[in-house]
Parts: C-alpha cells; structure tokens; sequence
C-alpha cells in the first residue's frame, strides 16, 4: 500500500480556504448554514428535524419573495427548541443579507408580547450583523456608526428600517417586507383572560395591516388558547376565505404514533418526562402543541342521563332566559348566546344510613339558543314563550349588572307573559355550585335533543370556557325550585306546584 504524501502547508492552506469559501456560499442561500455558520452562543449549534423543516420553510419564504411572491408561515414549537433563536435572531439579519445582495431595501417589523422581550431580539439581531462572521458573507450589511437604537434601526446607506415593538406598540407610518410575531402571550394568567385574548387579536390585526404589498408575515409562538391569535385566524378563515392563509408548522414534543421526542440532540428522554409531569393540564398547549379548553372536569359531564320525550316527569316548568347583559357582549368577536332553557325539579325523599334525605333532579327538557341582533333575538324570545304556553312560568336573573336583562325581557314579553327575577348569590362559581354534585351523583336529565351538545360542552369547559350561558339558565331552574327557608327545600320556593302534562309542554 502506498502512503499519501502528507500535505504541504500552502496546501492545507489552499484547501482551508476552499472549504471557507463553500460555507460562506452556502450559508449565503441557506438558512441553517447561516445559522451554523454565525452561531453567536459559547456552546455548539444543535439541529433537530423541527430545526431542518423550520430552516427549509423560511428558504422557501425568501426565494418566494425574491420573486415576488408572499408566505405566512405559522411554527407551532414546545418551549426550549431553538425556535426564537432562528426567527427573532437570526433570521432579520439574514433576511436584510439575501435583499441586499438582491439590489432591495426591505422593512422588518418584530414583535411580541412585550416591549422587553422584542427589543431583546433587536439587540441580538444587530450583534450578528456586527459580527465578524457575519461580515463574511455580506460585507456591505452594516449598521451605521453610533446608532445604538433598539426600537428602531436601518442598514447604512439604506431607507429600509427594523422596527421592534411589542403587540399593542405604534406603527404608525411603518411597513413590513418581514414580519415576525413571536410568544405573544407569556403566561397562563394572560392566556385566560378573554380581555387579554381580544386586546392581543386586535394588535395582531393592526400587525398585519403593516404588510407591504410582496411579504412573510411569520408566527412563532408556543400556544396556550384555543381562542389565542391562532384559534382567532383558523376561525377567521372559516368565515372568511380571502382572510390570509397560514402555512402550519407543528412540532409536537412526544410522536403521537412513535412515542419518540422531538429534540433527543438536546434534550434527554427524562427531561421530557418531568416536563410532562411538571406542566400537567398545560402539557396538551405547551408541549403537545394542541391546547384544550381549560376547566374542565369540575362537572362530570359523563354521569347527565339522557331520555327521551315520553320520559319527562309530570310537574311544573319555568323558562329560565340568560341573555348578554350588555350590548357590548353581543357585539363582540365571540358574543355570548341568548339561552331559554325550559326545566323542573324532581324532589324525591330516600333514606340513607338512617336519614331522610331530599334528593335532587334537575331535568332540562328544551333548550333554544341564539347569538344574534336584538331583532331577532327578541323574536325567538316572544316565540318561545307563546309555544311554551301560559302554565310556564318566565325567569331571568335581575340583579347587579344583570338588571338590564331583566327590564329588556320584561319589554320583549309586556302583554304576552310577567317576568320573575331570580337573585343567585355570588359569582358565576358559586351560582352552580348547588348543580355540581346534582350532577355528580347523576341527578341531571336531559331530553336527547341536537342542543345537548353545546349544553355539555359548557358545562365540560366550566368555569375557564368563553361561553356559561346554558350553565347560567340551567342554575336558575335548579334555584327556583330547591331555594331554602329555614333548611327546609321548598319546591318553587314556597308555591303551590300546578300538575302539568309533560306533552302539553311540546304540543306546538
């Protein structure tokens, strides 16, 4: 066998200097090259396959966009994968390289939910470009001397500027080529908040007017809602075809078929295992990448009984009526539902361990509903209660900020039907607390009826769902006829129940 001759250092030299002049070609067009090429941190520059797919994307947003064609992107990613460090780092500078070598001055818009958070990327950002392996491969990208400004910054000798603010921040007068919205909700207090929820769509709305006419408009977020800025856009589009379509990237950190991890280059089985362990309910947003509603579970909902029509118990029934209680509610993104349930209690004595004891059943045998103008709404109102007959007896909620409902029901029904008020104690938790271990003990009857599922569905989502409406109306009933004096229940709180014949009730 012959031996190679080692090589000489003009060599090694020569071939140390192709090698250089490869990487910088390449991380000249590819994103992971370049992120592998500049890696600005003291320890190795991890790729995992989300790392691969995420870097393809924005290639193939760039490349579009060079020839004149629009993307948004959606990357759906668990915490700690990498994904701020190549969207909100990485790729402006990068971005602002590719143009400029194509003879364009672009505008970049970053933000998030917090000033602190956006400014800290801007930060960064400049540092790469500042950098001398970045000077490598665009050596005419340079920021100029003594700007030192975080929010607001340009390449020298360009009029394109960066501009970082968090979501809410002005934009007045500002455009975006990139736009890159990163963790726009930073906690699970925010995530519940239906307030916080609106105030973050509307900054994201006012985000997305910024767009210049060719654009990559770019969500990078860990979700937390199904009502966050994504849920919002799925049913936007829903509604609204020419809304703008997002291209979805998710990486899940668990397989759903496999049982493999997502980022084992990094992170250890068992560091997956704590975090699933440590999260709990919020492992299915935060590391599933697929939130749920919370609540959930405070009502058993798989213990209702269902029946049919021929089944309902003889007695007295109310229409008790949730309505918004404000115009405000109606008109919002996700106005609350007008709800008339129609329902009766069943008080039954049976011993147990040597007590008398009262039970409960609460049976719901119609429920109509509506999210509409106060035309229409006030119809299916005076509707409801002509079918229903004058043996049913009307009541709504007539207390504090619910007072307003109860004059507007009383002028929707004046000549037809009188309006009583209910007064339930407390907030909305513990209005049903006396339905809960009804409920639980299989003490709620339903009539099998396509409402049956948006009366569960809220109970299921109790208290943290958007909508309480069916829970609310289905609290009055129970109130009505089980309110106590002196300990003792009392059926329709005293009143003499009338005998009624449960097909009069649906004979209409």
């Amino acid at each position: 066998m012959t031996k190679s001759k080692p090589l000489s250092p003009r060599r090694k030299a020569i071939l140390a200097a192709k090698d250089r002049l490869a990487l910088r070609r390449g991380a000249r067009s590819s994103f992971l090259e370049f992120v592998r090429f500049v890696f600005w941190k003291p320890w190795p520059f991890l790729v995992g396959q989300h790392t691969r797919a995420i870097c393809d994307a924005i290639d193939k947003a760039i490349d579009d966009y060079l020839a004149g064609k629009s993307t948004n992107l959606d990357i759906v990613v668990p915490f700690r994968h990498g994904k701020s460090d190549l969207v909100s780092r990485a790729l402006p500078p990068y971005f602002l390289g590719r143009c400029q070598a194509a003879g364009l001055d672009p505008d970049v818009i970053m933000s998030g939910y917090g000033a602190d958070l956006v400014e800290q990327f801007s930060r960064d950002a400049k540092t790469i470009i500042k950098s001398t392996k970045y000077h490598e491969l665009f050596p005419d990208v340079a920021i100029p001397r003594g700007d030192n400004s975080i929010q607001s910054w340009k390449i020298a000798g360009g009029t394109g500027r960066v501009t970082a603010t968090g979501l809410g921040g002005s934009l007045v007068g500002k455009g975006g080529d990139l736009i890159i919205v990163d963790d726009y909700c930073k906690s699970r207090a925010e995530a519940r908040s239906k307030k916080y929820r609106k105030t973050t769509w509307s900054a994201f709305q006012d985000v997305l007017s910024r767009r210049a006419p060719v654009s990559i408009v770019i969500i990078c977020a860990t979700p937390w809602h199904v009502d966050d800025i994504r849920g919002r856009i799925k049913k936007e589009r829903e509604k609204n075809k020419d809304f703008p379509k997002f291209r979805i990237l998710k990486f899940p950190a668990k397989d759903p078929e496999s049982g493999a991890f997502l980022f084992p280059e990094r992170f250890p089985d068992s560091w997956y295992r704590e975090q699933y362990a440590a999260q709990g309910s919020l492992s299915a947003a935060l590391l599933d990448c697929s939130p749920v509603v919370e609540g959930g579970n405070r009502f058993l909902v798989d213990r209702i009984q269902y029946h049919d029509l021929k089944e309902i118990p003889k007695g007295k029934y109310i229409r008790a009526w949730d309505l918004a209680s404000s115009a405000k509610e109606r008109d919002s993104d996700d106005p609350d539902y007008t709800v008339g349930i129609l329902g009766t209690v069943v008080l039954t004595t049976v011993e147990r361990d040597g007590f008398q004891i009262i039970k409960h059943d609460l049976w719901i045998v119609d429920m109509v509903f509506v999210r509409a103008e106060a035309t229409e709404r006030n119809k299916l109102i005076l509707d409801t209660t002509k079918k229903d007959g004058q043996a049913v007896q009307v009541v709504v909620e007539a207390f504090g900020a619910y007072k307003d409902t109860y004059v507007e029901l009383k002028r929707t029904l004046k000549g037809v039907r009188s309006v009583s008020k209910a007064n339930l104690p407390g907030d909305k938790s513990a209005k049903l607390a006396p339905v809960e271990p009804v409920m639980e003990a299989g003490g709620v009857h339903l009539v099998r009826a396509p409402w049956n599922d948006l009366f569960v569905q809220t109970f299921r989502e109790f208290p943290d769902g958007d909508h309480d409406d069916p829970p609310d109306a289905a609290a009055i009933v129970f109130d009505f006829f089980t309110r106590e004096k002196d300990g003792i229940a009392l059926p329709g709180r005293g009143k003499r129940i009338a005998a009624q014949d449960p097909d009069a009730i649906f004979a209409r």
